[in-house]
């Protein structure tokens, strides 16, 4: 595969006219080139499930290279086993995220510096912590706040735009039309104990960035990574939904001193409680 071929299946891959999909709105929007013969082939096709990797240039054991086509139809192959589907996607799309590794509660520092990488931007874990203590949105790498995260993406990716949405339910169609567009969706959700979106008040409040989706008739999947594993994570949009509109509430079991963590104004609930950042080039 070419430099540029992988630069366009990176950054927007759509398996589908736009306007084919239930959740597109009455304005399509035209779909990107699309990958080589060879490539699309592989999309529907399985494949063995021992994806090729090769290793980062970067000396660091918190960052994953794998290779993103095998990453995609590996995932997309879980969910056809997994989830039962005979269907192929009305739509997909995906662009590659590279995966690193949260040391610490910098979950949402995290996920900013690997949405970084969809604007052609690296941006270090470091100095996105160290400007966060600048400016006090943080102390020791959380981030409560979607508006501070918001700051932060402003500071670091001057050719991004920003856009804080309230609501994901509400805003399916934005999501979905911006992620085929390229952007990514920086969201903060409760997780369970195997990384996914689970519902407990706030208490186990995390960051992930979403890098795509896979439409059906009946469903809408997203694509996301979150620094606590390496996997490319498939979720389902109503789920991720209901946990990003629970968060209300700082953990007890974090201490009933919370001096350790910075809290904005109106806590949890009004930092986090269903709002979400969409990055998008521009």
């Amino acid at each position: 595969m070419s430099k540029q071929t992988q630069k366009t299946f990176y950054r927007q891959l759509c398996i589908a006219k736009f306007e084919d999909c239930p959740m597109s709105s009455n304005t399509p929007i035209p779909p990107p080139p699309l990958p080589p013969k060879s490539t699309m082939h592989g999309l529907y096709e399985k494949y063995p499930s021992t994806p090729s990797t090769f290793k980062s240039s970067v000396q660091n054991s918190s960052y994953y290279e794998p290779n993103a086509e095998q990453e995609l139809i590996d995932t997309r192959n879980r969910l056809w086993e997994l989830e039962g589907w005979k269907e192929a996607p009305l739509l997909t799309v995906y662009q590659y995220l590279p995966s690193i590794l949260q040391e610490g509660p910098q979950c949402g520092l995290v996920a900013l510096a690997m949405a970084a990488a969809a604007s052609q931007s690296s941006v270090s874990v470091q100095d996105l912590l160290r400007e966060a203590q600048t400016r006090g949105y943080s102390y020791q790498g959380e981030m409560f706040s979607v508006d501070d995260m918001a700051s932060l993406a402003l500071a670091f990716l001057p050719n991004v735009s920003v856009q804080v949405i309230e609501g994901l339910v509400e805003n399916r169609d934005t999501v979905v039309h911006s992620l085929a567009r390229g952007a990514v969706l920086l969201i903060p959700y409760d997780a369970d104990r195997n990384h996914e979106p689970c519902c407990r008040r706030g208490h186990k409040a995390h960051w992930a960035a979403v890098c795509g989706a896979i439409v059906s008739s009946h469903k809408c999947l997203l694509a996301a990574r979150q620094g606590k594993s390496r996997r490319l994570m498939l979720w389902d949009f109503d789920v991720l939904a209901s946990s990003n509109s629970n968060l209300v509430e700082f953990s007890p079991e974090r201490g009933e001193d919370s001096s350790k963590y910075h809290l904005p104004k109106g806590g949890v609930r009004a930092g986090l409680c269903g709002r979400a950042l969409i990055l998008q080039q521009r």
